[in-house]
Parts: C-alpha cells; structure tokens; sequence
C-alpha cells in the first residue's frame, strides 16, 4: 500500500532528476571556448558543463508538461513544472559563476526528445540516480582542486538538492512494477503544492516553515510554483 507522502515523493523525486541529462541519451559537450589563460580553467570548464546539462533538463521538462497535461496528467505536470524551474535556477547559479570568472555560454539548440508521461517518468528517475551517484560526486571531487569556492558551494547546492531525494528513489524502485495507470490515478486525485528554493534549487511538497535546509536561506527564499497550462497553438 503505497503512502501519501510515497506518492508525493515520487513526484518530487523528479524535481530534482536531470541535471544529468548531459549522461548518456541527453549529453551534451561543454562550450569549448578557450580559458586556458584564465585562473579557473577546469572549474570553468566543469561549470560549462554542469550548466549545459541543468538547461538540457530544463527544457526537457518543458516538453514533458505539456505532454502529460495533454494526457490528462495535470498533478505530473505540476511535478514537471518544480522540476523545471530548479533546474532553471541550478543552470542561473552556474551562469552568473561562468561570467564573474570572465567567461561566457554561448547559446546552442538543444535536441529536445518526449515519449509518453510514464516513459518520460521512468527516465527521469534513472536519471535522478545517475546524478546522485555520478554526475554531481564526479565534478564536486575535480572542481575542488581549484579552490574556487563559489562553485564548489553551487555544485554541492544542486547535489544536495538531489541526493535528499534517495529514500524517494527506492521508493520508486520499489513500485516500479505498479501500473501506471492505477498509480498516476492516485497521484491525480491528490492536490500537492510544490516549492522550490530560488538560492539552491531545493524542492519540497509542504510549506517550509524553517530556513532552506541545503543553503541555509530564510523561508522567504522558497516560491510556491504555480499549476501549468495547457500551451494552445
């Protein structure tokens, strides 16, 4: 029997996955401009690379709003829509880190792909635990040896807005053999609000009502996300 809060966390699982989305089917190079005489050139280049992969999930959530609610899914959309937006501020973080150290993104197309809401789900998950185990420990332990506060303290910021999600990840495992149907049908007769922190990305499903538990922030730094709309052409 499966909880409210096991529901609501495998919602929330996902508002962390992707940033890995440069792992594997959503990679993506960093940009390759030249920083080879700037103080900072490994940290510079894993920011990249951690930035291309934040908007790569970003804008893949995008896609996978408007799928799920043109299927009816409206509360995973919801979910999709906290997800999008902290890795948007995730992505922002490293931006703004790129251009104090004298850099700059260069602006690419990225390859957008959607499948139904359960595939788009179960891949998200995955990729939740390739970020958590992977991605994030792999450029936090390079990163470091430069001494570049700043984007330690941002690359610890997005992993620890992930990796409080493990117990929601062998939640999902652990359900996986479900239905879909019968599960995303709990999950629509719920009514969840979702709130992300706009400092570190941190994603919860109740209202805060102490600081940010990653950054430390006050309360007031947590944005109630509004429910999506159906895009109409």
């Amino acid at each position: 029997m499966i909880s409210r809060r096991q529901l609501l966390y495998f919602s929330a699982l996902l508002s962390c996955s992707y940033a890995i989305s440069n792992i594997g089917c959503f990679a993506l190079s960093g940009d390759n401009s030249d920083d080879s005489g700037l103080q900072y050139p490994l940290t510079l280049t894993l920011l990249k690379e951690a930035y291309w992969s934040e908007m790569t999930a970003f804008r893949h959530y995008d896609e996978y709003i408007q799928k799920a609610l043109s299927e009816g899914y409206a509360n995973i959309a919801y979910l999709f829509s906290a997800l999008s937006i902290s890795e948007k501020i995730h992505a922002d973080n490293y931006k703004s880190l790129i251009i104090s150290l004298g850099s700059s993104i260069k602006n690419k197309e990225t390859d957008v792909s959607t499948k139904n809401t359960q595939k788009n789900l179960n891949i998200a998950a995955i990729k939740e635990l390739e970020k958590i185990n992977k991605f994030y420990p792999e450029i936090i332990k390079k990163i470091s040896t430069e001494s570049h506060d700043p984007s330690i303290i941002n690359c610890m910021y997005s992993w620890k807005s992930h990796k409080q999600h493990v117990a929601m990840i062998r939640d999902i495992k652990k359900y996986s053999s479900i239905f879909f149907g019968i599960l995303a049908e709990k999950i629509e007769k719920m009514n969840p609000n979702y709130y992300v922190c706009i400092i570190c990305g941190s994603t919860v499903d109740e209202k805060p009502e102490i600081p940010c538990e990653i950054c430390n922030y006050n309360v007031s730094h947590y944005q109630n996300i509004d429910r999506p709309l159906l895009k109409t052409l």
